[in-house]
């Protein structure tokens, strides 16, 4: 199994994998619902922080060189 499965392929192999063996364990369909709601979550707060990173990084520069041309006047 690779990496690349979504959380809806996931489920639809693992209730396939239930109906293959006779038995179900549904709290493992609940894990996986919360795992991708995680999952989720974890990257729109990386992308805010990448944002913002990129934000401070760009002001950073714009003080350096305000400040550098001062300096050469």
């Amino acid at each position: 199994m690779s990496g690349n499965f979504t959380p809806e392929q996931l489920r639809e192999t693992v209730e396939k994998l239930f109906r293959d063996a006779g038995y179900a364990l549904p709290e493992l369909l609940a894990e996986i619902e919360l795992l991708s709601e995680q999952n989720e979550k974890l990257k729109q707060e990386l992308k805010k922080l990448r944002l913002s990173s990129t934000r401070s990084a760009s002001a950073g520069d714009k003080m350096n060189s305000r400040l550098k041309d001062a300096l050469r006047e």
